[in-house]
């Protein structure tokens, strides 16, 4: 165990690990990667490994757009694997005020320089014959959407932060976050304690309870995710595009010879860490494949392949959800050295490679590569946990059509 450091992370999913894996590449600071759990174990290897472009806000599309730069180029920074294909999404939409937002949509990808159009159905099914055109009135495709294998990104950062310098720390439960006149001092553990004078709270799904123990409020709620996938099929090869309906909010991608997908359901299970068992792990959630029976009846005239297909694993994570769908990320107010990186919204692990750099040059420089005020914790200073909850539950269900 180790005295002190330069910066702790706490939290080894994608954004701890990214965040660490930047900070100890810079070189000149001591850099410790902890977590409750082995490295990278919980959500992040659970996600669906997906790159979406189409985003809500010009903000979102720049940080996606570096991410996927850095999912491109991570096995060259990290000497990590990482398996991923550009194989482009289609974007389908079922009802007027859907077709409405891609049109939004398309105007901001252009004005990005995305490889983006909107097409026919016809033209939509010829490139995913998986695709069934009944019930389509628009789709937007997106040539420059990529899918990922996301076991692989997590434990990929943490082992390039080692490589650099940095102290792995599995298997390392933070009771509190010792802050001192405002100014973080010590991040104490069942192992000891870690005097340092910066903090990053990465830490997913216990992210608020380990910011409430410093007496910081963070409004995140975890929500469990699920997906399905399926044994291979003949129809299936890696570049089919990636496929999503909006308003049912399910999507498909091709997974080792099979497909992977998965529904952002009505009516979300909202967990409370609090009251879960001491030693609760993500693995340890409970599952409900009637959810994504459900959602495969939804989508029957468009993609019929999801009920035909028979599952070989069914798994879920923990996403942790904002009140308006964007991330946390920055300081927290009022405590000097207290960096967060929370809030997913169900795309952290694959923005992790834009969040990580640039939070770890707003550590080392005193400001981020670019403005992400619009991501900072003071914004939510006044929403009640009821208002929370409400509009979390809301921005997971409608992750494809929100404003």
């Amino acid at each position: 165990m180790i005295e002190r450091a330069d910066v702790v992370v706490i939290g080894s999913g994608g954004l701890g690990a990214a965040t660490a894996f930047y900070l100890a590449r810079s070189g000149g600071r001591h850099v410790a990667l902890l977590d409750r759990h082995e490295l990278g174990s919980q959500t992040s290897p659970r996600a669906a490994g997906l790159v979406a472009h189409a985003r809500s806000t010009d903000l979102m599309v720049q940080l996606v757009k570096l991410a996927a730069d850095g999912i491109a180029s991570f096995a060259a920074e990290t000497g990590q694997p990482l398996d991923w294909t550009r194989s482009g999404s289609l974007k389908v939409a079922r009802r007027s005020e859907d077709a409405d937002v891609l049109e939004a949509e398309l105007a901001r990808a252009v004005r990005h320089g995305l490889d983006a159009e909107q097409i026919e159905p016809d033209e939509a099914r010829r490139l995913n014959p998986l695709l069934e055109t009944d019930g389509v009135l628009a789709v937007l495709r997106l040539g420059d959407d990529l899918y990922f294998e996301p076991a692989q990104v997590a434990i990929g950062f943490a082992r390039g932060a080692e490589a650099h310098g940095a102290t792995l720390l599995p298997q390392t439960n933070v009771t509190r976050v010792a802050i001192e006149d405002g100014h973080v001092a010590a991040v104490e553990t069942e192992r000891g304690t870690i005097r340092t004078p910066i903090v990053v709270d990465a830490a997913g799904a216990w992210t608020r309870q380990v910011a409430e123990a410093a007496g910081i409020r963070i409004p995140l709620v975890p929500t469990r995710h699920q997906l399905f996938v399926t044994v291979p099929l003949e129809a299936v090869h890696a570049e089919l595009p990636i496929v999503r309906i909006m308003d049912a909010a399910v999507y498909m991608r091709p997974c080792e010879g099979g497909l992977l997908w998965g529904v952002f359901e009505e009516g979300p299970q909202q967990v409370e860490m609090e009251e879960q068992a001491p030693g609760f792990q993500i693995r340890d959630l409970a599952l409900d494949a009637d959810v994504l029976r459900r959602a495969a009846d939804d989508v029957r005239a468009q993609l019929p392949v999801l009920r035909a297909a028979a599952v070989r694993e069914h798994r879920g994570g923990l996403p942790t959800m904002t009140a308006d769908g964007q991330h946390i990320v920055g300081p927290a107010p009022g405590a000097e050295g207290f960096f967060v990186a929370g809030g997913c919204n169900v795309a952290g692990l694959s923005i992790s490679p834009a969040i990580g750099q640039a939070l770890a040059a707003w550590i080392l420089e005193g400001a981020p590569p670019l403005d992400l005020s619009a991501l900072a914790l003071s914004r939510f200073a006044s929403l009640s946990e009821e208002q929370l909850r409400r509009q979390a539950a809301w921005r997971y269900r409608h992750f494809y059509v929100s404003a």
